[in-house]
Formats: structure tokens, sequence, C-alpha cells
């Protein structure tokens, strides 16, 4: 019993260094204003392409991130969905001064807090959203 706890402390630690490794690499890729071919390098060569740019994908299917490149090839924008328990290590991440609000919206029956950032330094801004379960993270181009 001892062993299969600790085998799943090891994966679940593993688990969170890949993530926070993936936030890492974005958050510099945007730093560096990568090309394509970067990006594909640093996150992998399993995407779709999508108008001018790439998609990678959760292993349940649903879009994770998109990168958007300018006729240069260079990143002008780019976006990711961070599930709601890792969002506060993706703030970490990109440490920054963010500045936050928080605002009730009516979705269907239901009302929903929607919590929302924005780093004006960085031009990074983020969002919750409720219909996905996820933030998500937007770096985009002055």
């Amino acid at each position: 019993m001892k062993f299969i706890l600790l085998l799943f402390s090891i994966m679940a630690c593993s688990f969170n260094q890949k993530n926070n490794d993936r936030y890492s690499v974005i958050n510099e890729l945007w730093h560096e204003k990568a090309n394509k071919d970067r990006v594909i390098e640093k996150l992998g060569s399993i995407y779709e392409i999508k108008h001018d740019g790439i998609i990678y994908r959760f292993p349940w299917k649903s879009i994770e991130s998109g990168h958007f490149f300018d006729s240069s090839g260079k990143l002008m924008v780019q976006f990711l969905f961070v599930p709601k328990k890792r969002f506060q290590n993706l703030k970490k991440v990109i440490s920054c001064r963010w500045n936050e609000k928080s605002e009730f919206k009516d979705i269907g029956h239901t009302v929903h807090t929607i919590e929302s950032g924005k780093c004006a330094s960085e031009n990074i801004s983020y969002a919750y959203r409720p219909s996905m379960l996820l933030y998500e993270f937007r770096w985009e181009a002055k």
C-alpha cells in the first residue's frame, strides 16, 4: 500500500512539473518572439494547423493552446487553456503585477463569477471560461 501511495505521489509531482514546465516554455516562447519552427521544437510535433497558426490539444481532445504568427513568422498571438487547479501555478510562472477583477454574469439559467486579469507590462490577460471550466490566458502583440 505504501508503495502505491509513493508511486502516486511521484506521478502527481511529475504531472505538476510537466505542466509548470510547459507553462514556462509557452511564456518563454512569447518573450523570445519565437517562430513556428521554434514553437514546434519546444512544444512537440503533434499539432493541427489552423489559419495562420498551430493548435495543441489536451489528451481529452479539447484545445490546450494556440499559437499564431504574423507575416514574418513571429508569434503575434497565443493562448493557453488552464484547468482551475493549475491556475495559480501559471500566474506564478508569469510573475507579473496583475490588475484583477471579478464580475457576475448570467449564463443560461445560472449566474457565474467570472474572474479576469490583465498584466499590462507583458500584454497578457486571463479570464475564466465557465462553459469549459478552464481559464484562458492570452498573449497578444501590441
